[in-house]
């Protein structure tokens, strides 16, 4: 199978195009910047998704899948330029690809859209699963925009799916470096009492999800992709400082949102999401457990193996 990776030089895009080479797929990938995979079934062209003018139709030749991982840093001080960008590298480039598509004479059987649990806002001690509404706030709001272009592919025969991901473990980078960069002093910080859940991904359970919904045609929709143990902030960091010492630094809440604002509030939202659409089709997770995902995260790190 041919699969085209949008975004496939980035974090998360990168090792999904490594997992698919090894799992016998020919992958393309389009991205600003040039794949640093060597391989003759890899095929990198640098592209700005926003440009799809700029596209070669050749490209998607035999393409049976796209995926598309494109979207800027949310982790980062949300100006109204950078929610500008923020939006655009994700729901302006879903729309833009599927226009393209819609011009090609033999189309993709499946298009496959990153999407964030963000979509759900604050949840409470509530369970949810992808049967749940949206919730409320800028990264809510983006979410619920992001998968109605990306559902715009089922218009044109195509499956179509949103991987609805959690915060992803990786020792390359993501959520977790950020958190550990602060630990360097010997110091981080816990917003309030630490009692939200905090969903997670381990970062090769991620990438096989995203390999599954690309044959598995029972998967279309939303798809929680995030591990099935619930866990609250508190306990995350508990077991981060098993591998990084630090004194943690209770900050209000109510502090936090005076500095940062709407991103307080999106990283302060509690969350108990459960993959249930994963189970249907029987997916198994190797890294369930958040001990064992830090663990081997944590181990990677030491020995610079990705």
């Amino acid at each position: 199978m041919k699969v085209i990776v949008c975004g496939g030089a980035g974090l998360i895009g990168h090792r999904l195009s490594s997992f698919l080479l090894e799992s016998g797929y020919e992958v393309i990938v389009l991205d600003r910047n040039r794949s640093r995979i060597e391989s003759p079934k890899l095929h990198s062209f640098p592209v700005n998704l926003l440009r799809t003018e700029d596209f070669d139709r050749s490209w998607f030749e035999g393409v049976s899948a796209v995926v598309n991982l494109s979207g800027k840093d949310v982790l980062k001080l949300w100006t109204e330029e950078y929610k500008k960008a923020i939006w655009e590298s994700r729901v302006t480039v879903n729309e833009r690809l599927v226009d393209f598509m819609s011009t090609l004479d033999s189309k993709p059987t499946v298009f496959v859209s990153a999407s964030a649990v963000g979509y759900y806002g604050d949840t409470g001690d509530r369970e949810i699963d992808e049967n749940t509404p949206a919730g409320e706030g800028f990264l809510a709001d983006v979410c619920v925009a992001w998968e109605r272009a990306a559902r715009r592919a089922e218009t044109l025969g195509m499956r179509s799916v949103q991987v609805r991901t959690a915060p992803v473990l990786s020792s390359e980078g993501g959520f977790l470096q950020k958190l550990t960069q602060s630990m360097k002093f010997g110091l981080t910080v816990r917003f309030g009492e630490g009692s939200n859940w905090f969903p997670w991904i381990h970062m090769q359970d991620l990438v096989q999800i995203y390999e599954l919904t690309l044959r598995e045609t029972r998967l279309s929709g939303p798809v929680n992709a995030c591990a099935p143990g619930f866990v609250r902030f508190r306990e995350l960091l508990d077991l981060v400082r098993r591998y990084r010492k630090a004194v943690v630094l209770p900050l209000p809440v109510a502090l936090f949102r005076m500095v940062s604002k709407e991103l307080a509030e999106e990283l302060t939202h509690s969350q108990k999401i459960f993959p249930a659409k994963l189970r249907d089709v029987g997916f198994r997770f190797r890294y369930g457990a958040l001990a064992k995902a830090l663990e081997d995260v944590f181990g990677r790190m030491g020995t610079g193996v990705s």
